[in-house]
């Protein structure tokens, strides 16, 4: 039972009260990895300090096990990392009795991915939500609308890139990188191939990292999935243009001497039909005709 305690994904941690007082008496390596400390650095502390204050610990443990209470059996609460970030955790607990003695594991799941997902949703559109681990494993997959058939086991423990057409796997791997590498929530934009069928895809990628700041994989959300041949949005053709030539706005307004302004309210779609000259110079520097990026300009 000892063995499987230490194996155990789930970050888990067994606390003890003894004397009037609550000690950590063991952990696991899930939870070394979640907390940023090391074992022996918790090992008799009161678990108190790694809990954000709100509820004295017994009672924090008197709610979970309170089986009167049908929402007791969980908490959603916040751990105090050895950075000291708070990481979002839902906290459980199960007793140990043995003899006269009395254990409890305290079990935490991350779900600041979760979280971030929820967030996000209040005030913005969602069309699906992914997990992505290190390896660009697809771990976890959660659809709202999608025109994609398949269900959403089809495509779980596959690699990402497997739907990810050849023009957009460049940019979008550096889309990864550059989240990974600073941080912070970066945008994308690709093509994906899926059986015979093609869509656009927009999406936020956040990286994860646990309280040693060990990266962990990403939370991806799904803002925008279109059928192409449904979509005829000529701002989407242009921003799918410059991702795949790797040009940005900025790029693009310096080498056709159009205004960064006038360039930006063009890829936002707030101007859905530039001046002909205009078009020109922009399609010329991405190397097609007017009318593959906006079909109103044809010869």
């Amino acid at each position: 039972m000892q063995n499987v305690f230490y194996l155990m994904k789930e970050p888990m941690f067994i606390v003890e009260l003894e004397h009037d007082r609550w000690s950590i008496r063991d952990l696991n390596q899930s939870f070394t990895a979640l907390s940023g400390y090391k074992k022996n650095e918790l090992l008799e502390a009161d678990p108190a300090g790694l809990l954000k204050e709100g509820l004295p610990f017994g009672q924090l443990i008197a709610r979970l096990t309170d089986e009167a209470e049908e929402a007791a059996a969980s908490l959603e609460w916040e751990l105090i990392s050895k950075s000291t970030a708070a990481v979002p955790v839902r906290l459980s607990c199960r007793t140990l009795q043995s003899d006269d003695r009395t254990c409890y594991v305290i079990m935490c799941q991350d779900i600041a991915g979760q979280r971030w997902i929820e967030e996000y949703a209040v005030e913005n559109h969602i069309d699906a939500s992914l997990s992505v681990d290190a390896q660009f494993k697809i771990r976890s997959l959660e659809r709202y609308y999608s025109p994609v058939k398949n269900k959403a086991s089809h495509y779980l423990n596959a690699s990402l890139f497997d739907f990810v057409a050849e023009s957009s796997r460049k940019p979008l791997r550096k889309a990864f990188d550059n989240a990974r590498t600073g941080g912070a929530v970066e945008q994308a934009e690709a093509t994906l191939q899926i059986g015979d069928s093609v869509y656009y895809v927009s999406a936020l990628i956040k990286p994860l990292f646990n309280g040693s700041r060990a990266f962990k994989g990403y939370i991806v959300i799904v803002t925008s999935l279109r059928f192409h041949e449904q979509e005829e949005d000529p701002s989407l053709k242009l921003r799918m243009l410059m991702l795949n030539k790797n040009i940005s706005a900025t790029s693009l307004a310096q080498s056709t001497l159009i205004s960064l302004t006038t360039i930006s309210k063009i890829r936002n779609g707030k101007i859905k039909k530039p001046q002909r000259l205009t078009a020109e110079l922009i399609a010329g520097r991405l190397g097609v005709k007017p009318e593959t990026i906006w079909s109103s300009f044809k010869r």
